[in-house]
């Protein structure tokens, strides 16, 4: 995500944090899947329960965000602007719930980079704005778009939305920023767009791939999910912003910046999310049926103290989330006043990594495809 939270978050994830997997009982044989065990159900349910789904709703807030930007756009004033806020903030958190699925076609269209590589660049927006002259395909502008340019576009500019819509009426550039902010959200939906429409193809092959090879289903969705995170959700959200692995706290690179109370919001939708997925549970959180959890269980991997590693994973996710949602304050302020408890969160969350990157994916005989520098 720019400069740290995107291209060079490996490599600053090498710094500190080092961890070993629980010790388990192997009871499948080295991580080869029983007799019996079909992976097939579990991939069904993903696809069409949560996968598809998620898309839809994805291109639909999406959609409902161009309509409201079209519209301030057309003829800026406040309540057309407390609008389209709000269809940018429903957005940003139904985003929480799509960011983990960065794999097949969104991985091949790069989606995260286009929808929420944060900080944005404002000197890069702004130079985009002045010149009117900007490709948002292009790798360099991956920060100036998506919803964190938003933010700083709808929130960020001045304090108050009188003050704001004076930049889309009365400023010498309204014109140029007005274009720019439509830009924006029209590559977003297009890009959202392109996933879900390739997806609806890719769904049988996904749930055809069976296999635990590189390019299995599972192995492809699970590599995503555990990279997420590790990477995206522990170091992006929480320890990157609190210096976990620097020793200093960088508000500035905290989620929806210009928008402080939306940040904890974001990361507990996202950590809701995580859990839900585990679970197997549809998009609408309604329980689910095969799932990682499920199948893991069905394997029996147990821990040292004879727990099922399933059930392992779910106890330290949740007390991860609790940990998490006890931050009361804005994660922007909290990494630095009361840095202390952010600090433990993210200890908490760091429980769940190596159940997750070494156990889970050996239980289930698959192996991490992605560039891993943390030593684990």
């Amino acid at each position: 995500m720019k400069k740290t939270l995107l291209l060079g978050i490996a490599g600053i994830l090498i710094a500190a944090v080092t961890f070993t997997a629980c010790k388990k009982e192997d009871n499948n044989n080295g991580g080869n899947t029983p007799a019996g065990l079909d992976r097939k159900p579990m991939l069904t349910n993903y696809a069409d329960n949560y996968i598809l789904p998620a898309y839809a709703a994805m291109v639909e807030d999406l959609t409902a965000l161009k309509t409201g930007s079209d519209a301030f756009v057309a003829a800026p004033d406040e309540p057309k602007l407390v609008a389209l806020k709000a269809a940018w903030q429903k957005a940003y958190i139904t985003w929480q719930k799509v960011d983990l699925l960065e794999f097949g076609p969104a991985e091949n269209v790069s989606l995260r980079m286009y929808i929420n590589t944060y900080p944005v660049t404002v000197s890069k927006l702004n130079s985009n704005i002045s010149s009117g002259s900007y490709d948002l395909e292009q790798f360099g502008n991956k920060d100036a778009q998506g919803f964190p340019a938003i933010d700083y576009l709808l929130n960020g500019l001045a304090a108050n939305n009188a003050d704001v819509v004076n930049y889309y009426t009365a400023d010498a550039q309204a014109a140029a920023r007005k274009q720019y902010l439509q830009a924006v959200v029209n590559k977003m939906l297009e890009k959202v767009t392109t996933v879900r429409n390739e997806w609806n193809n890719y769904r049988n092959t996904f749930v055809g791939a069976t296999g635990t090879d590189v390019n299995s289903g599972i192995s492809r969705m699970v590599n995503s999910y555990v990279l997420y995170y590790e990477r995206y959700f522990r170091s992006g959200k929480i320890g990157l912003p609190v210096g976990a692995m620097t020793g200093t706290a960088k508000p500035d690179i905290t989620e929806a910046y210009y928008t402080p109370q939306l940040a904890n919001t974001l990361a507990n939708t996202a950590m809701q999310s995580i859990i839900a997925f585990y679970e197997g549970r549809s998009f609408s959180g309604a329980q689910g049926s095969a799932s990682m959890k499920s199948y893991l269980s069905n394997i029996g991997t147990k821990g040292d103290n004879g727990e099922l590693m399933a059930d392992l994973v779910t106890k330290e996710l949740n007390e991860a989330s609790t940990a998490l949602a006890a931050i009361n304050t804005p994660l922007k302020d909290a990494v630095q006043n009361n840095r202390t408890a952010v600090l433990n969160t993210y200890e908490q969350v760091q429980q769940a990594v190596p159940l997750l990157k070494v156990d889970m994916v050996s239980a289930f005989g698959i192996s991490i495809t992605y560039v891993d520098n943390d030593g684990d």
